[in-house]
């Protein structure tokens, strides 16, 4: 008994507005488990000459225990219950040293079926004696039913707005992702829920003059937009100007034109540099619903190709190279 005491009071929270160092509490709120769940009496610690008052979630309908009195002047017994049929509140006070007794307390439910309720009152060590126990019905509340309606105006849109900010911001996410190691590109995300990354491989895909590789994908659940990070290479000795008007990203048989985009426009021969695209919005402004793990095919055009060394030195007879 002693044992389960100890255990049951180092269990209890302590009381609100006092520091963890202070005395346990002497108020108390217990969940009423479902009858079918009971496994033993409910210890309630109590001492001698002190009332500890009990407060059930429905009324009592009656109550039985043995050494339990209404009045010890006219009977004999260790504890004195005070109790009144309909109400939820009774009270028991222990009148002999080392009190143990158990009293069994049957409740009214609202569903009109009744419960038993067996409480245990053990002697407690000093100050560690409980004045009042709140019993709360243990019992989850049945799920509210949806109310269901016709509204007159659209529902709002689940997603947020693809702003030319919120665009940019995933740009910027990206760029920092590229810059960082994998583990922390991978923390970044980690780091807020509505982001979802994910590795892309493969080999480039060649056009000829230049190859695109794509990197990774990232999806900003909150508002339906993906951002791509991919490499673009130049394979030949000129230098590229692309069309910023051509980029796409295919994904099956859809076909998404890129409005937003972080890239230079040219690469010089045999050089390697990031693009970041987002896919905002379909074409016809619906959300792509797209996600990060899907197949990209990114393709570009040229719009022009430059000798970057148009002027050639050639050797003149007569003038000093150098």
């Amino acid at each position: 008994m002693r044992a389960s005491l100890c255990l049951l009071l180092a269990a209890l929270p302590a009381a609100p507005g006092r520091a963890e160092t202070g005395p346990p509490a002497s108020i108390v709120r217990i969940s009423l488990p479902d009858e079918a769940g009971e496994r033993q009496p409910v210890a309630l610690p109590t001492e001698p000459e002190n009332t500890i008052e009990i407060d059930f979630p429905w009324p009592v309908e009656d109550w039985a225990g043995r050494g339990f009195t209404p009045d010890a002047e006219k009977f004999a017994g260790d504890l004195v219950v005070e109790a009144a049929r309909g109400k939820e509140r009774i009270f028991v006070t222990p009148v002999a040293a080392g009190a143990h007794r158990v009293l069994d307390v049957i409740l009214s439910q609202p569903d009109g079926r009744s419960r038993g309720v067996p409480l245990e009152f053990v002697p407690a060590p000093a100050g560690l004696a409980w004045r009042k126990v709140v019993f709360v019905d243990g019992a989850a509340p049945p799920a509210p039913r949806t109310a269901v309606g016709l509204s007159g105006s659209a529902p709002r849109p689940r997603l947020r707005e693809a702003s030319p900010e919120a665009q940019i911001g995933l740009i910027t996410t990206l760029r920092l992702m590229l810059n960082a190691t994998a583990d922390g590109a991978r923390d970044v995300a980690a780091a807020n829920p509505a982001l979802d990354l994910e590795e892309l491989h493969g080999p480039p895909r060649s056009f000829g003059d230049f190859t695109i590789a794509n990197r990774f994908a990232l999806r900003d659940s909150t508002t339906g937009m993906v951002g791509i990070c991919a490499s673009v290479a130049n394979e030949t000795s000129r230098r590229l100007l692309f069309d910023p008007q051509s980029w796409v990203v295919r994904v099956g048989d859809r076909v998404y034109p890129v409005r937003t985009m972080d890239f230079a426009g040219e690469l010089e021969p045999g050089s390697t540099a990031p693009v970041f695209l987002v896919l905002a919005r379909g074409p016809d402004g619906a959300p792509t619903l797209l996600l990060a793990e899907n197949a990209f095919e990114i393709s570009a055009l040229v719009k022009a190709s430059i000798n970057p060394r148009p002027v050639m030195l050639l050797p003149i007879a007569g003038f000093d190279s150098r």
